[in-house]
Formats: structure tokens, C-alpha cells, sequence
């Protein structure tokens, strides 16, 4: 697939997972085109993966080109003007629009995106006439100071365009929550525009052009859908990513950072970051000196810096929700009811609960603020009622946030947080060695990444004996270079989707590429089925990644059924069963 917007995240293999929500948003998208999808509202904290799930989106919708338009705009934490705005919002939609019917991805970032004539003139030297009417009545408004007129042409442009073009178009808004608490109404900035929101109490409900805004200030942004915008979008809570996505990306960022890791702390990596890929990222981005995750040791040694240093970035970033949400309530008592919450995990408590139990001098009223507050800025959460309080699901946090605080409120001292750690990473090691001496971990998620690491590091130096232990390879095969080897997911642009557990492509086209499946049962035998199911796949990922010199691979630690073994020689699909590749 072409990326036509460039990703934040990076190389855009560095996305991991997120199978489940891209799955969800993009049959939300294509129902676009029946009119059944309702505008809907990404909710998660900072750095969970909002933001790279919505480029992922813009880009796939954008490829695939099938009857529905893109659109992309991110609300910048910064003051500005609602004229300077208006103007930004809109050319950034119509040069995207203009990219997205020319398949001219330059469009994307044109140096003159402040340029209503030249975008007019582009539009009609692309046969795109109708634009210049909505690009004309938007300059005049800029020019007559009619700013409630402008504000409403620029936010129903979209759905505008959709109507009388018979399309459809959706609207990916990023930090929706800025829209309210960055534009003024002036110049100079000083009488805030902060009921800009409320103008999409009507645009949010057209079917033809709907809404998916996100916001990293989950509280903040639900306060303002909740008081601001009733009814009108459905939230979708991003969550952590299930244990086998988080491993995946493990092993995926070990080897794009060149940092080492074992089976086993690979493991505790995901399980010690709950499937946070904020978290993960930061183990493997932090500027630990020392840092050294191929040991538990390491790793714990790394997660007490990313906790408790200042250059941390984990505690620097929780440090931002904290300092922001500070400043908006009374210090007085904050500290201590978001200790006492931690204290209480697992607990919902009430108002009147938290009062008594803190023995708090204040008024019911200062108190439903103050919590309100807390909630708004993300450092505690609400509970079931509008009356109940709870700390953030979060044993991190929790730490950067006792590590800071703890210690001014009791007695306490921060090594304790440093033993917390390494109790808990004694804890994960006794249960890995149970599951794997119980189970047999290596099943499911882990044998592959052996695999692919052994494809990687070993297999080019140690050609002849790889090759002895796999059968059915071709007479000038060897191991060689790779200039990728991960797993392989088709895009969710094709009609049909294939995935794979091994896909090596050779750096130089004289060299094999590999496409390989891994099964590590030990009681059951690959069977011809699956070798043909296999086989599909081969083919599929073969030709739409135009590989002429490419051998298909099955690893079965079961082994394989007489037929599924006569048909892999037949069809000269290598094939293994032994261990030695997981060692």
C-alpha cells in the first residue's frame, strides 16, 4: 500500500496490532456509504495509539480510493486567531479533497496551503470548478469580519460538498478538545472562542459526512460531548493491546531499535506495561545508559529510571497530565485524595467517603469541584455514579505519581517503589516458567519470533546447517540477506486478507525470499488441508508483492501428515519439524 499522509509513527511497519479497532473503523467507514454510521468519539490517554490509528485510516481510505473521501485535521495546543483558523481548517480540507480526486498525493502539503486564489486556480485547472464557489463565499466572509458566518461555512464544507456532489466524505478531527480552549475570538487573543463546539451539535448528525474525533484529555473531551454535544456521538474507549499484540510489538521494536531481547523478558516487557504501547515504546526509546532488556535485571533497572528520573519519559509525560491538572484545581488536598484513591484499588469511593476518610475541612461543593477537576485532567477516573471516584487503572502511574508525591504527604521512601518492581517481576518470572513448563509457552505467539530471529542473525552464517535441518528447499537455495523479516499481514485495502508468520524478502533479487507459516503443537500433524490453505496464501503474497524468486516454508513441531509431507515435495514447499529452529 502507498502512504499518501506521512505517518507519525515512523516506517509505517513499526503499527503493531490494533486488528480489532482498525477492523471496527474501517466497516464503520464503508458503512459511510449506506448511511449507517453514527459520528463517533476515540477516547484514550495520551500516546495509546489514537493518533496512529486515525492516519492509518486516512491512508487505507485514501488507497482504496472506493467512493469515500478523507479527511484529516489535528487541533494544535496552541492560541489562535478564529479568521487564521477558519483559514487553516479549510484549505487543509479542500487541498485534501483536491488529492484525493486527482490522486495527486503533492496536494497532501502544498507550499501555498494559505492561498485561497491559487486554490481556487487549482481546483479549476483540475476540472474541479465546483470548489471555487465555497473557496470565493469563504474569502469574503475572512474579509467582512463575519466571523460567526465563516465559522459556519468552514465547519459544514465537508458535508456541504458531500451533499452536492452526491458523496461521501469522513471527517477525522485529532484533539477535538483544543476547539473550545485554543481559539479566540480576537487579534490579540483574549476573549476565547469557547462555544465553537456546540456550532456541530447539528453537522455531527449528517450522515453523509460523519465525525471521528479523538482526544487525548479524556475527560476534558467527554465533558464537552457530554454538556456540549448530547447524543450526538457514540465513544469508542481505546483500551491496552491483548498479550499477543503486545509481544509483537516487543519483539518488532527490538529489532527495529537493535536492542536485544530473550523469550522470557520479552514476556515480562508486555506483561509489566499491561499492553501499554506508550509504555513499550518508552522501554525500548529511553535514555537509560545502562539499559540492557535481554535481562530481568535490565529491564527493571530501566522501568525505575523511566519511573523515577526526571528524564524518564514515561514520568515526564504522566508529569504533563499532573502539572495541567494542578493548575486547573486548588492544590489543597489533591495530592493526598489521589494517594488515598491509589490506596483503595479495586475500590470505588464516594464523595462523602473520601471526605470523612481524609478527614477534609471543605465544603461538599469544593470538593464535587475539586474531583470533577481530577477527572477532567485524567488523574483519577469516575466511577459508576457522578458520586464515585476511583484511581486510574495503572500500576505505573501509580508509582511516577507516588514516586513525586508520596513522599511531602508520610512517611515513605522511594527505594520501597524499587523493591515494588522487583517483586513483580519475580512474580512474572515464576508464572512464565509455570506457563511454559505447564503449556509449553513457545506455542502460539513466541515460536515465530524465534524463527524470524533466527532468519535474521543466524541463519546467513550457519547456511548449511539451517539448510540440513529443512527439507524440499531448491538445489541453489541459501540463506542470505533480508532487508525485512517480520510476520506478514496483507492491507486491509484487499478484498481478501492473508496474514503469515514468516516473511523474509531478500535484499538482493538474485536471493530467495521466504513466505513461511509456523505450528508449534506437538500432538497434531500439519495436514494437507492446511498445506493447500497455505498454499493460497503463498501465491496471494507472492504476486502482490511481485517476488520472482520466493520458496514457501512450514515449520510443524508435530510434524506432518504422510499426505501433507508428499504434497509439500511435490509442490517444493520447504518444510521442518526440527526443534532446533527454536532453540
Amino acid at each position: 500500500m502507498e502512504y499518501a499522509l506521512d505517518e507519525r509513527i515512523g516506517k509505517p511497519e513499526l503499527f503493531t496490532g490494533r486488528k480489532e479497532e482498525l477492523s471496527y473503523f474501517l466497516k464503520w467507514i464503508n458503512d459511510v456509504k449506506e448511511k449507517k454510521s453514527q459520528s463517533t468519539a476515540l477516547l484514550a490517554r495520551r500516546k495509546m495509539g489514537k493518533t496512529a490509528i486515525i492516519e492509518r485510516l486516512f491512508n487505507i481510505t485514501f488507497y482504496k480510493n472506493d467512493g469515500i473521501i478523507p479527511f484529516y485535521y489535528e487541533f494544535k495546543e496552541k492560541k489562535m486567531w478564529v479568521v487564521d483558523f477558519c483559514q487553516e481548517f479549510f484549505l487543509t480540507f479542500i487541498f485534501q479533497y483536491i488529492a484525493f480526486k486527482t490522486r495527486k498525493t503533492e496536494y497532501l502539503m502544498p507550499e501555498y496551503s494559505g492561498n485561497f486564489n491559487k486554490a481556487a486556480q487549482i481546483a479549476k485547472s483540475e476540472g474541479l470548478d465546483y470548489l471555487c464557489g465555497i473557496i470565493e463565499n469563504v474569502a469574503v466572509a475572512m474579509t467582512h469580519d463575519n466571523l460567526d458566518i465563516l465559522w459556519e461555512i468552514v465547519r459544514n464544507a465537508p458535508q456541504t460538498i458531500a451533499f452536492r456532489q452526491k458523496e461521501f466524505i469522513v471527517q477525522m478531527i485529532d484533539e477535538f478538545q483544543f476547539l473550545n480552549a485554543m481559539i479566540y475570538w480576537d487579534k490579540e487573543k483574549k476573549h476565547l472562542a469557547d462555544d465553537l463546539a456546540g456550532g456541530y451539535l447539528s453537522t455531527a448528525e449528517k450522515k453523509i459526512a460523519p465525525l471521528l474525533v479523538s482526544g487525548s484529555w479524556v475527560g476534558w473531551l467527554m465533558d464537552i460531548l457530554i454538556m456540549t454535544l448530547p447524543a450526538r456521538f457514540i465513544y469508542y474507549i481505546l483500551g491496552n493491546m491483548p498479550a499477543d499484540e503486545a509481544v509483537e510489538m516487543v519483539y518488532k521494536y527490538s529489532q527495529f531499535f537493535e536492542i536485544p531481547v530473550t523469550e522470557e523478558t520479552a514476556y515480562l516487557i508486555a506483561e509489566m506495561a499491561e499492553g501499554s504501547p506508550f509504555y513499550i515504546s518508552s522501554i525500548f526509546r529511553s535514555l537509560y545508559k545502562q539499559k540492557d532488556l535481554a535481562t530481568p535485571a535490565g529491564l527493571t533497572e530501566t522501568l525505575e529510571f523511566e519511573t523515577l528520573n526526571n528524564q524518564g519519559i514515561i514520568k515526564a509525560t504522566w508529569m504533563e497530565y499532573v502539572q495541567k491538572a494542578f493548575s486547573k484545581v486548588n492544590d489543597r488536598n489533591a495530592k493526598q485524595i489521589v494517594l488515598h484513591l491509589f490506596k483503595q484499588k479495586g475500590r470505588e469511593l464516594t464523595r462523602t467517603e473520601i471526605k470523612e476518610q481524609l478527614k477534609l475541612e471543605m465544603s461538599d461543593k469544593e470538593l464535587e469541584l475539586k474531583l470533577e477537576a481530577l477527572v477532567k485532567g485524567d488523574i483519577i477516573d469516575q466511577g459508576q455514579t457522578h458520586f464515585d471516584f476511583r484511581c486510574v487503572h495503572d500500576n505505573i502511574f501509580d508509582k511516577v505519581f507516588r514516586g513525586v508525591y508520596q513522599k511531602e504527604i508520610e512517611h515513605f521512601e522511594v527505594s520501597e517503589i524499587k523493591k515494588e518492581y522487583s517483586r513483580k517481576l519475580d512474580s512474572l518470572e515464576a508464572r512464565y516458567r509455570e506457563l511454559r513448563g505447564k503449556y509449553n509457552y513457545h506455542m502460539g505467539y513466541f515460536a515465530e519470533y524465534l524463527i524470524l530471529e533466527k532468519l535474521r542473525m543466524q541463519a546467513r552464517e550457519k547456511n548449511d546447517f539451517f539448510k540440513s535441518i529443512t527439507r524440499y528447499l531448491p538445489a541453489d537455495f541459501n540463506f542470505c540477506f533480508y532487508s525485512r523479516v517480520w510476520r506478514y499481514d496483507s492491507s486491509p485495502e484487499y478484498s481478501r486478507r492473508y496474514n503469515v508468520d514468516i516473511f523474509a524478502r531478500a535484499q538482493n533479487p538474485g536471493d530467495y525470499s521466504i513466505i513461511g507459516e509456523v505450528k508449534n503443537r506437538d500432538r497434531r500433524k500439519f495436514s494437507r488441508e492446511e498445506v493447500e490453505a497455505f498454499e493460497i496464501k503463498f501465491q496471494e503474497i507472492k504476486k502482490n508483492e511481485k517476488l520472482d524468486r520466493v520458496v514457501g516454508f512450514i515449520f510443524s513441531r508435530g510434524g506432518f501428515t504422510q499426505e501433507a509431507e508428499k504434497y509439500c515435495r511435490e509442490k517444493s514447499i520447504a518444510c521442518s519439524k526440527n526443534e532446533k529452529w527454536l532453540e
